[in-house]
């Protein structure tokens, strides 16, 4: 089962396709405008102001750059991880560091000999962890987020999760976010206590996982870095420890 948002489940799902599962989508995500776009709008205005523009999704890229227009040419763009760093690259961007540890402590720690001194602008999702702001504060830079979209649950998600869970067990079930964590939780209400013992959960990384035990899931498997094939991998894994079959 892959949850992630419609527009960016084609890579996970063709991933686990080509490894012989079957798959089913279930997005849990939707992309949506902030509440109040003006502040994005005016940072995107005063880019010239900053020295670095930190981006820790692809989202944020998709959402901040149409506004932005040419970066001034003294910017240094910094992502969080490979994914992000493409969708730049994908809008003519080469980012001048992509951190090797794909999180908001990981790039605060390989940012902060950098910014010293600088400004730093950090274009977020709304229920952004306060990590990386925290990280890039205590490093001496003058750091300032704003809200450059925010998430929901589709609509459609609960006549679909139903559809799918009706007669059936929850089985293997991928994780790409705390966010998507809690909008699986959600929808079971009062029955997630008893579900939730027929979850495998696939985790993207060590942030999901901690969401999964919040709401009493361990998760199966855990990826070693924030990619698809590395979701694959470990569930492939987690399968060869169990002696089941994937198909």
């Amino acid at each position: 089962m892959v949850t992630r948002a419609e527009h960016q489940s084609e890579g996970l799902a063709a991933a686990f396709a080509r490894a012989g599962a079957a798959v089913e989508l279930l997005p849990l995500l939707e992309v949506v405008p902030a509440a109040d776009p003006r502040p994005l709008e005016r940072a995107a205005a005063e880019l010239v102001m900053y020295d670095w523009v930190v981006f820790t999704s692809t989202n944020a890229v998709e959402a901040f750059l149409p506004l932005a227009g040419p970066l001034p040419p003294l910017l240094k763009v910094a992502a969080v991880g490979p994914a992000t760093a493409g969708a730049l690259r994908a809008r003519g961007i080469e980012p001048h560091l992509t951190a090797g540890r794909s999180d908001a402590e990981g790039l605060a720690a390989e940012l902060a000999p950098q910014v010293a001194g600088k400004r730093a602008l950090l274009p977020q999702a709304a229920d952004a962890r306060p990590a990386l702001l925290a990280g890039l504060t205590a490093a001496g830079a003058e750091a300032v987020a704003v809200i450059a979209y925010d998430k929901r649950l589709p609509p459609e998600a609960p006549g679909r999760a139903a559809e799918l869970f009706a007669t059936s067990p929850l089985g293997w079930v991928t994780f790409t976010s705390p966010r998507v964590v809690r909008h699986f939780a959600e929808l079971f209400g009062a029955d997630w206590e008893r579900r939730r013992g027929e979850l495998r959960a696939a985790s993207i990384g060590p942030v999901t996982s901690a969401e999964l035990r919040r709401l009493g899931v361990e998760p199966a498997a855990e990826a070693r870095r924030p990619a698809d094939e590395e979701m694959v991998a470990a569930v492939a894994r987690a399968e060869e420890r169990t002696g089941t079959n994937t198909d």
